[in-house]
């Protein structure tokens, strides 16, 4: 077949106009950006979704269709009435959660997702362990209760207020907390819901909020919770985050479009801030930062005590000794515990929870829940050993804090690590008791090599630990003397670097750590058996059943070796030596 019979054939010219129709399409949809609207003709996206994308071609035609209502229709109602009030709005510590009747559906998940924060009203009385959080927002629950009051006086309402801090420490909490305080409306998003495929339909969405929050005849919060999902700094990337971008200017643009004087104040929360766009927390948009860390012991023991007031609960629980076993754990790991107890004192038919349940939802809530895996009886004299060589070092050396027990028994959500936590409420620590640190840290690996004659794959954790204290004490706090390593450096290249001129003081640490740990429990063999052995038979044991079996003070007391920057082992020995003596 010839050329020219090929170009004249049927199914060639089908194919070319074929081709011509895709290219044509194609051209269309990147000079007129319709390419959603195009997509809900042929039923490709869901009809909530083609109806948002209609709406998007436009700004003239979005801002006749979102967030305005038609004439003659009344706002619509909100299922909480405020108290003293005769219209229809949210009650105090109630979430927002009315939808616009021509908002459209998918723009309306933003506010149906509020739904889920519906319940009893919350106060700062439902708060605890974040005084000073509280504190720094009683003065906006005061202007929002009562705005004129602070406009007679000049004063504005801060736009923005970031907050800041770990998952699970009460910063929703804290958001509620002070609507139902002020009585005004709440209105509760995830940034997650404003980021979409298409362009357009995020920043739609929070032109949706914002004109919904704004048409309040009162003040309202509105509360944007992992703020970071359409926050994080520009990078001048491709059209991959054109949606991102948008949704983010979109943002920005609200955040400066309405005065203080408007009473709608935005609350942020996330826990990455340093990863926020410079443009969205700078002065003017997010004025304040209230950074929300993990509660200290006073914070722990008042959550505690907040939580098991609400239960029937016996008087024999030690508070104070459970808030200082829960070093670390957040306040919805604190409420966990109280909770894993509530549900274990239920299954043992027990009208009260006793001290043993809280005990156990500790071990649950800190390790996980107890394996069913069978333990060799080797592999169990082992563990009991390592787990000993610990908790021996921490009750002989100073400036480690003690631990509430140590247990044997593996838990589901870490079998290889302990039931106890080295965790310290201070947040300045001395070169002696960071030395002390890893000391215990490699206890176990010291108490293996002693007794078998050689380590396990047990000490990972421990020696992944001590790596990283060493490392920080070598890098960023100069304690081996080389200033030119202090510092942090985010850098790859410079950090790299750092990292391999830091390694022989790490590894002379670690070592010298060791070495300590070893001679130490040399000189105190006879107590290392003893608390092995009685842990291999009761597989737990509390601190003050430890001191028992080692033939130890009361823990209470002074602990009997005093381990400064690592003294030579013939000095530990006679230190002993006296203590005996």
């Amino acid at each position: 077949m010839s050329t020219t019979e090929i170009l004249l054939h049927p199914a060639f010219l089908a194919a070319v106009a074929a081709i011509a129709a895709v290219l044509g399409l194609t051209l269309y949809l990147t000079r007129h950006n319709t390419r959603r609207a195009l997509e809900a003709r042929a039923g490709a996206v869901p009809p909530a979704v083609a109806e948002d994308a209609t709406r998007v071609l436009g700004r003239q035609e979005m801002a006749s269709k979102v967030g305005k209502r038609p004439a003659g229709r009344a706002r619509p109602s909100v299922p909480f009435a405020r108290p003293g009030t005769d219209r229809a709005g949210p009650a105090r510590g109630k979430v927002a959660g009315a939808v616009p009747a021509e908002m459209p559906a998918s723009t309306a998940a933003v506010f149906s997702e509020a739904s889920t924060l519906d319940g009893p009203p919350v106060t700062f009385a439902d708060v605890a362990g974040l005084d000073e959080a509280i504190e720094e927002l009683r003065e906006v629950k005061e202007y929002l209760a009562d705005p004129d009051r602070f406009r007679a006086l000049g004063a504005e309402l801060p736009k923005g207020i970031l907050l800041c801090g770990h998952p699970g420490n009460g910063k929703t909490l804290l958001a509620r907390a002070l609507a139902g305080e002020a009585g005004v409306p709440f209105y509760f998003v995830s940034a997650s819901s404003f980021v979409e495929q298409y362009v357009g339909l995020g920043a739609a969405r929070i032109r949706s909020l914002f004109e919904e929050a704004k048409g309040q005849d009162e003040p309202a919060i509105v509360f944007i919770d992992e703020l970071d999902a359409i926050g994080l700094k520009r990078s001048g990337g491709g059209n991959g985050e054109r949606e991102f971008d948008h949704t983010l200017n979109q943002l920005l643009v609200e955040l400066d479009g309405f005065a203080s004087s408007s009473g709608v104040l935005i609350l942020g929360a996330t826990n990455r801030p340093e990863l926020l766009d410079p443009a969205l927390v700078r002065p003017g948009r997010f004025d304040r930062r209230i950074h929300i860390d993990r509660p200290d012991y006073a914070g722990r023991l008042a959550i505690l005590r907040l939580y098991a007031s609400r239960r029937p609960m016996s008087r024999q629980v030690d508070w104070p000794e459970v808030a200082s076993q829960t070093t670390g754990l957040s306040g919805a790991e604190l409420a966990n515990i109280i909770n894993e107890a509530s549900l274990l004192a239920a299954r043992k038919h027990r009208t009260k929870i006793t001290a043993d349940e809280i005990e156990e939802a500790v071990a649950r809530v800190s390790g996980g829940a107890r394996s069913s895996r069978l333990i060799h009886e080797d592999e169990k004299r082992l563990i009991a050993y390592h787990e000993a060589g610990h908790a021996l070092l921490s009750l002989l050396i100073k400036n480690v804090k003690l631990p509430p027990r140590v247990s044997i028994v593996p838990r589901a959500a870490s079998s290889e690590k302990s039931a106890w936590s080295f965790g310290d409420d201070r947040k300045t620590l001395t070169k002696r008791e960071l030395m002390a640190q890893l000391i215990v840290l490699l206890g176990g690996r010291a108490a293996e090599v002693a007794t078998f004659g050689e380590p396990s794959t047990r000490s990972e954790d421990d020696l992944d630990d001590a790596a990283k204290l060493a490392r920080k004490m070598v890098e960023r706090w100069a304690m081996t003397g080389r200033f030119e390593l202090a510092g942090r450096d985010d850098d790859a290249v410079t950090r790299s670097r750092t990292e391999s001129r830091s390694e022989p003081g790490v590894a002379k640490l670690l070592s010298q750590a060791e070495q300590a740990a070893r001679s130490i429990l040399r000189d105190n063999a006879h107590r290392l058996v003893a608390v092995a052995e009685h842990l291999v038979h009761s597989e737990t044991l509390t601190v003050a059943e430890m001191a028992r079996v080692a033939g130890l003070p009361d823990p209470a007391a002074d602990r009997v070796v005093e381990q400064p920057d690592l003294l030579p082992p013939a000095v530990v020995s006679a230190s002993v030596a006296r203590i005996h003596g």
